[in-house]
């Protein structure tokens, strides 16, 4: 039995046919994408998985019961072809778009059903923000483009209040067509060390490119470094990894930072860490930080929305702002000095859990289901 897998007789999408939509099973869409399949799936929704590629499908556990479908495409235009003939072939009753980017490819592939299916977006990062980073013809092209396809949607999962509150206020969408789930993450009942008992060691785990910032940690480290002995510790790789570890070199840090690379077993990492810092410039509902919490371990991250929900009462982490060096190892020494409630932390963690997140998905998705049963 999976962990998705409930007690009892889940009849919920029993003769649906499901198609989800995401171009990667890779990052934080592809993990959640796998989520939803994975927990519709134990529902009884006859479940296709699509995507062009799909680098990181055996660590996500995608379920026997659901089927994938791997375009080996580049991009989302490449994709519409084999996405209309998976859509031809299901005639889909509900289809799952993860992430707005991603959205205008299946809005492409529509006219392939006979009859035009549910559509739900579960969207994945603030548009307007990645709106405001192109240019002025691109901002409105851009913004024409994603109120077209916002409107096509039958309801639009939101991953924060904030992000609901843009979906409302910008995009115009009506409150009958959002819901908020924000992510989940698995929540185990085993103890792991105190806090005061860890190794003197930070964490970040975030993939080495631009989004994650981590030149602003290696700076805040730097800083920190000059009245605490610590170790920081970074799991992840990417593009800007030889650009990082010069930097750690030109702050004179590199005997205290290891670059761990692509890590497996990152709850031991966790675990073993007395505090975890995320320094993105922008995320959606960041992973790492509820990941962080299930084992305990206190966080501080940047001012993005989804660590501002998890973090803002102060009972289980700091909040600093963006791309601010100073601000940032002053939150961590402050952190490193607090006495963390371990019972909060969990207690925090237990609210964003896998257990909560099946709860969230299946009751969003029960009017679908009888609303496409209706005559």
């Amino acid at each position: 039995m999976t962990q998705w897998a409930r007690q009892g007789d889940a009849q919920q999408g029993a003769g649906l046919r499901l198609v989800i939509y995401v171009r990667s099973i890779s990052g934080g869409a592809g993990k959640n994408a796998v989520k939803y399949a994975n927990i519709l799936n134990a529902q009884c929704y006859d479940t296709v998985l699509c995507c062009v590629r799909a680098p990181d499908i055996e660590q996500f556990r995608l379920v026997d019961g659901v089927r994938l479908r791997v375009f080996g495409a580049r991009r989302n235009l490449a994709a519409i072809r084999p996405l209309r003939d998976v859509l031809t072939q299901e005639a889909p009753h509900i289809c799952l778009v993860v992430d707005a980017s991603n959205l205008y490819a299946m809005v492409l592939s529509l006219s392939a059903c006979k009859r035009r299916p549910v559509l739900v977006l579960r969207e994945a990062l603030s548009t307007k923000q990645r709106l405001e980073l192109r240019s002025p013809v691109k901002q409105v092209l851009k913004g024409w483009l994603h109120r077209f396809n916002y409107a096509r949607c039958d309801l639009v999962i939101a991953l924060t209040r904030e992000m609901m509150g843009e979906l409302r206020n910008y995009w115009n969408l009506p409150d009958h067509k959002l819901c908020r789930i924000p992510n989940g993450v698995p929540v185990e009942a085993t103890r792991n060390p105190p806090i005061a008992l860890r190794a003197r060691v930070i964490v970040c785990v975030a993939r080495l490119e631009e989004q994650k910032d981590v030149a602003t940690l290696l700076r805040a480290f730097s800083i920190l470094r000059e009245t605490h002995d610590y170790t920081l510790e970074i799991a992840g790789d990417g593009r800007l990894r030889a650009d990082l570890e010069a930097l750690a070199a030109q702050l004179g840090i590199t005997s205290h930072v290891r670059f761990l690379g692509h890590v497996s077993d990152i709850k031991s990492l966790y675990a073993n860490a007395r505090l975890s810092v995320l320094p993105s410039l922008w995320e959606g509902f960041p992973n790492v930080v509820i990941e962080a919490l299930a084992q305990g371990t206190p966080v501080v991250a940047t001012a993005t929305p989804g660590a501002v929900e998890v973090l803002q009462d102060g009972q289980a982490g700091l909040i600093c702002a963006l791309a601010d060096p100073a601000d940032m190892a002053d939150k961590m020494r402050a952190a490193l000095q607090t006495n963390w409630s371990d019972a909060a932390i969990l207690a925090r963690a237990e609210s964003y859990s896998d257990a909560r997140l099946e709860t969230r998905v299946t009751d969003a998705f029960a009017p679908l289901a009888e609303r496409v049963r209706q005559p």
